[in-house]
């Protein structure tokens, strides 16, 4: 007598009892049950049910108290968060309304959303909004938006807006605006705004502008304005104004101002106005204000520096370190 049919039917009544082997992480999903229908061996096949640790293919309505599961998961309605915040879900992970568990990777699929606790690695879709209360790597789509506490890392791309509390590194665009509380570096893009706490690195666009509280480095563009409380460096485009508390260097264009608390360094041009404390290299405005030293060119009609160590070309030109006339000439002044 063949013993396959035996096997089969063990498995069967097997799934039909009670999963009591498996501990439930989470301590507030103690009550939660295990019923499951299974076919298979050892944990390993298909199972329709809340089981708690599978591999294989497990079909389920609503998950509550996840350990493990290996391969393809599928639920219809969201998960009990309390009861499914330690699992973790290896493989594809599909949700009608969205899956949800505190680790999963591989791929997840959510009509609303994707949530994850702690991490959430792989190729991630949500029709409405990704979550992870940890990292988000990978690529990342959500139809309306993502949020991570944790870093975002990969290829991100929302249909709003993108949140990444630890920073952002390779690609992300936010048509609305992109929010960081990190460093992020790449290619970073808000249709209106990109707002920094720790600065951005890399290729930097916000459709209106770009505010950071960090060092803002790389090329960055904005249609109205760069505003930095740290350095902004490298190449600077802005529509009306590059401004910040901090050095502005390397080659920066604004339409009406460029302005900083310390130094301006390398070459700068505005229609209006470049203001600083201190200047070294080529200034080019209608009026060119240096408040401490200058150490280079300016051009313009009005050139004004408390110390010149340069050259002053404009209809109208003070250097304070002069004597007598000399500090205000027409055309040209200079001083060593």
């Amino acid at each position: 007598m063949s013993i396959g049919p035996v096997l089969f039917f063990l498995a069967i009544a097997q799934g039909q009892a009670r999963d009591s082997t498996t501990k439930v992480v989470a301590p507030e999903a103690a009550a939660e049950t295990h019923r499951a229908l299974n076919v298979g061996l050892f944990r390993t096949g298909v199972s329709v049910g809340n089981s708690a640790a599978w591999t294989g293919i497990r079909v389920n309505f609503r998950d509550a108290g996840v350990a493990r599961l290996n391969g393809i998961s599928l639920t219809l309605w969201k998960a009990k968060q309390a009861a499914n915040r330690d699992g973790r879900i290896n493989g594809l992970a599909i949700g009608v309304v969205g899956p949800e568990a505190g680790k999963i990777f591989g791929m997840s699929l959510g009509t609303v959303g994707v949530l994850a606790h702690q991490d959430m690695l792989g190729l991630n879709i949500a029709g409405g909004g990704l979550v992870s209360e940890g990292s988000l790597r990978g690529v990342n789509v959500g139809g309306l938006g993502s949020v991570s506490l944790g870093r975002t890392a990969g290829i991100t791309v929302a249909g709003l807006g993108v949140f990444a509390r630890g920073g952002a590194d390779g690609l992300t665009i936010g048509p609305l605006g992109v929010v960081t509380g990190a460093v992020s570096r790449g290619v970073t893009v808000g249709g209106l705004v990109l707002v920094g706490d720790r600065g951005f690195k890399g290729l930097n666009v916000g459709g209106l502008g770009i505010a950071s509280r960090g060092k803002l480095a790389g090329f960055s563009v904005g249609s109205l304005a760069l505003v930095g409380q740290d350095a902004i460096y490298g190449v600077s485009v802005a529509g009306l104004a590059v401004s910040s508390r901090g050095l502005v260097g390397g080659i920066t264009v604004a339409g009406l101002l460029v302005s900083s608390k310390e130094s301006i360094n390398g070459i700068t041009a505005s229609l209006y106005r470049i203001d600083t404390k201190d200047l070294v290299g080529i200034g080019v405005a209608l009026y060119n204000r240096v408040r401490g030293e200058q150490r280079g060119l300016t051009i313009g009609l009005i050139n004004s520096a408390h110390e010149l160590h340069g050259l002053q070309l404009g209809l109208l030109n003070h250097a304070g370190n002069n004597r007598g006339l000399l500090k205000w000439l027409p055309l040209l002044n200079i001083h060593r």
